[in-house]
């Protein structure tokens, strides 16, 4: 007969089979919980895309809201000139754009196009076109914006 002494020492702690099971068991719910996580993370990403190319449309709608026709549709220096668009990241706050500004494709570009600058309404379209930080296609939103005379 084993002494009681002997039969506690050996029933203390955990043996490996239990430890390798309990591991296994936590490397599921980090795998489940992982995966429950990856979603929100795309969708928070695209969510803050599509916040920052809003804030750049904003900024070209406010231009073209505050602006006097005049201003807008001058021929010499008109600000819906086909030359002074398309415009991308710190060029549409009127500076001058950084090299990885001008390649880096998750950062928007502008562009505006009017159909005729002598029509009354005049009606402009305002595209913000960026593509994804995961590489996914190109996203595009449009806006328009009619002013009178």
């Amino acid at each position: 007969m084993i002494p009681s002494h002997d039969l506690h020492i050996r029933q203390q702690g955990f043996t490996l089979l239990e430890v390798m099971i309990a591991m296994a068991l936590m490397g599921l719910v980090s795998l489940g919980a992982s995966l429950l996580l990856l979603p929100v993370l795309e969708e928070q990403n695209n969510s803050r895309e599509v916040t920052r190319a809003t804030g750049y449309a904003r900024a070209v709608l406010e231009e073209l809201y505050s602006r006097t026709l005049e201003d807008l549709t001058n021929d010499s220096t008109g600000y819906l000139l086909e030359e002074n668009w398309p415009k991308k990241g710190t060029q549409i706050f009127d500076e001058e754009p950084t090299l990885e500004e001008l390649t880096d494709l998750s950062i928007p570009t502008i562009d505006v196009e009017v159909s005729d600058l002598d029509a009354d309404p005049l009606e402009i379209l305002v595209t913000v076109s960026w593509q994804g930080r995961d590489f996914s296609d190109l996203t595009e939103q449009q806006f328009w914006v009619v002013r009178t005379r």
